[in-house]
């Protein structure tokens, strides 16, 4: 568990409110390095930076929207056993898929459930459930193509036998009074209704702080000035940087030749991402001891006693037997020197409908750039930030 959680404590962090610890100018701390991290970079002014903030609205319909879409956390399935598949039906399939006269694993499934007509199949396959019986077996033929398959497959035809094993429809509860006295802590739908805005604001409000962060971050990263860096430093950055790609590779089923594969990445480009990620370190370290930026034990442990039961921890003390005090003190560290970054940037507003505009747009650009490799490298990142977010609402629900 600690590996994904160590790629989302950093975001958690942005939801805390930390008051920045002020000591001496240089002053060192227990939670970075002993080192004068400025003798390794010669920071650019990094009060000032100018970075995008995004205005955005909560509107009556986006209330809404999030109140419909949580209605499928209650929802309820009936089993089907008087008619056939229909379009919209939930359908639990086994299907094995043969190209070339040979068994492709990476093309079949078991006990698969899948909502019929959302497009997860094959459109020939989709199309022949439709009218089958729970029970019932049948054989297709698929041509595939580049939306399923990779280029060296496209065109080829495929023989798909498929048993539909159980059919179910969703039942989704009515949005009323009764429903928000059964199901929150609130007694009328008014006072849901606000607080679900109030969820809205904060989590966009999060969000875009959280990207004018990242943007001040990279500015600092590419306008100072590197010499070298401690060697304890690196070593700290490659191991992280290996167990997390080893925790991906292993969650995918993938060997770490493979995955490293997957990505491009090769030994000079593997250096360049941690040198990358010590780069960040020190800038994160220099800003902390120039500004006096600390943490105390207390802050730590108020920390870990406020997070725990989040991460599905049965106490405290199990927290800290994947995450030292050191590593809590130096993500609180960095989340007070974001904290501080932010106040004192020179934003630049623009509306949401803009900002999302231009990210479609970039989107778009890059999307019709891509190689093949890199296509596919980012569908397994795009599956990598599924997992996560999958993670944070399974959390979030224990």
């Amino acid at each position: 568990m600690k590996k994904i959680i160590a790629l989302v404590l950093a975001g958690v962090m942005m939801v805390g409110s930390l008051t920045a610890c002020k000591g001496g100018v240089g002053k060192s701390s227990k939670y970075l390095l002993d080192i004068k991290y400025s003798k390794h970079v010669k920071l650019c002014d990094y009060k000032g930076v100018e970075a995008t903030k995004v205005v955005y609205d909560v509107t009556d319909e986006d209330v809404m929207e999030e109140i419909e879409y949580g209605l499928y956390d209650y929802a309820t399935y009936d089993p089907v056993t008087n008619r056939g598949v229909e379009v919209g039906d939930y359908a639990t399939i086994t299907y094995t898929t043969t190209i070339d006269g040979q068994v492709n694993e990476d093309f079949s499934g078991e006990d698969e459930e899948i909502l019929v007509g959302e497009g997860y199949l094959y459109p020939e396959l989709e199309d022949a459930l439709v009218g089958m019986k729970a029970s019932e077996e049948k054989e297709v033929k698929v041509t595939m193509t580049e939306d399923f398959a990779d280029e060296g497959l496209v065109g080829k035809e495929a023989t798909v036998q498929v048993t539909v094993k159980s059919i179910s429809v969703e039942n989704l509860p009515e949005y009323n009074l009764d429903f928000v006295k059964e199901n929150t802590e609130f007694d009328t739908m008014e006072e849901y209704e606000a607080s679900v805005k109030e969820s809205l604001k904060t989590s966009k409000e999060e969000e875009y702080k959280y990207l004018a962060v990242e943007e001040i971050f990279a500015y600092l990263s590419d306008n100072s000035e590197f010499d070298g860096y401690p060697e304890e430093l690196y070593t700290k950055c490659e191991k992280l940087y290996n167990e997390s790609n080893e925790y991906y590779a292993s969650m995918y089923g993938m060997e770490l030749e493979e995955f490293l594969e997957m990505f491009g990445i090769d030994e000079a480009a593997k250096k360049e991402e941690i040198i990358a990620s010590v780069n960040f370190e020190l800038v994160v370290g220099a800003i902390a001891q120039e500004e006096g930026i600390d943490c105390t034990e207390k802050e730590v442990k108020e920390y870990v006693e406020e997070v725990y039961l989040d991460y599905g921890y049965d106490s405290a003390e199990a927290f800290l037997e994947d995450y030292s005090e050191e590593e809590i003190g130096g993500e609180l560290i960095y989340q007070k020197v974001s904290d501080f970054l932010y106040e004192n940037a020179k934003f630049v507003e623009i509306s949401e409908e803009e900002y999302l505009a231009q990210e479609e747009a970039m989107y778009d650009e890059t999307e019709g750039e891509e190689s093949e490799e890199e296509t596919t490298a980012h569908s397994l990142e795009d599956a990598i930030d599924a997992e996560i977010e999958k993670f944070d609402e399974d959390t979030t629900e224990e």
